[in-house]
């Protein structure tokens, strides 16, 4: 049977349709798996601080194989980092005699698919230590600790404004920003004893959060800004562990006991990184909260501390032909 030109050509215009079709399925297909893979929180990489080689430094590990990688070689000293979603991040860093607020970004290598940082920019200039900077979610807000007492900012430094003022009354310290901005978490004493407040900011109202608490700093919220972790010593040991409290009811828990600090949960909240001594030096652990078994994450001579999540890049392939 002969096919005419016509009709051989249609044919092929309707199969050329076809598999394009197919290729922008795959590749809508491709984004949806990554973009749920980055909603769920399955974080591959955190980010640390380290004396291993000397000052305190940033470094990033890989959650999987362990693999430490430098981020930061400045010998200026840098304190507990902070991570959005998008992958920006403030940390303190000793400029001149006092610690100061920086921002920058955190990007992929190309050739080792690990992660750098990029875009360094100090957002502070001031005569006392400013610390314990924590971001929104989105990377918007900066909540901080300063001389005039807890602050906020956009994270490009601009918009500064004191929340809660310093007081020779109360000991306020160790703020940290709920996910969406609306709240600041923090410690004080205005209760009597060392317990979580928190702060309004559609308002400006400051309300007790827990009650015997004995908190003593790490702050760090749940993705979901509904549970709240913190340091404390009102453990059974009474060593320093860590325990989650409701940011809504301040009901709270001991999860861990053993000399254990600054905790830090994973966007979905099963995991939590945290710094111990149990095993002697202070080193990375990794906790899954659920089963409740512990992982000894890096071990080195110099001190380890302060390790965060970090969200997975969305990376977009590109539909072949």
């Amino acid at each position: 049977m002969n096919v005419s030109k016509k009709a051989r050509g249609k044919a092929r215009g309707i199969m050329a349709r076809a598999v394009s079709g197919i290729a922008v399925l795959i590749f809508a297909l491709t984004l949806s798996v990554v973009a749920l893979a980055q909603e769920r929180g399955d974080e591959t990489y955190a980010v640390f601080v380290s004396q291993r080689n000397g000052a305190a430094e940033l470094y990033s590990i890989d959650l999987n194989t362990r693999q430490v990688s430098q981020l930061t070689n400045t010998g200026r000293g840098h304190l507990t980092p902070s991570i959005s979603s998008n992958r920006g991040i403030v940390f303190a860093s000793r400029e001149g005699s006092n610690y100061e607020i920086f921002s920058g970004q955190l990007g992929v290598s190309v050739r080792t698919r690990r992660p750098t940082l990029l875009g360094i920019n100090r957002l502070t200039i001031n005569s006392n230590d400013e610390t314990g900077a924590s971001l929104t979610q989105d990377g918007a807000w900066v909540s901080f600790l300063s001389g005039d007492g807890i602050e906020v900012m956009t994270s490009t430094g601009i918009n500064r404004r004191v929340i809660v003022p310093s007081s020779e009354q109360f000991s306020d310290f160790s703020p940290a920003i709920s996910p969406d901005g609306a709240r600041v978490a923090f410690i004080s004493n205005r209760g009597g004893e060392f317990d979580l407040w928190i702060y309004t900011s559609a308002t400006g109202e400051l309300r007790q959060l827990t009650r015997g608490a004995k908190a003593t700093g790490g702050l760090n919220w749940s993705g979901d800004g509904k549970q709240i972790v913190f340091n404390t010593t009102a453990t059974a040991s009474e060593n320093s562990g860590i325990a989650i409290a409701g940011a809504e009811t301040g009901s709270f828990r001991v999860l861990t006991d053993k000399g254990d600090f600054n905790g830090s949960l994973s966007t979905r909240g099963d995991r939590m990184l945290f710094t111990s001594t149990r095993d002697g030096d202070s080193e990375i652990y990794l906790l899954n909260i659920g089963s409740g078994s512990v992982e000894r994450l890096t071990f080195n001579s110099g001190m380890d501390d302060g390790a965060v999540f970090l969200a997975e890049p969305v990376r977009p392939g590109r539909p072949t032909r």
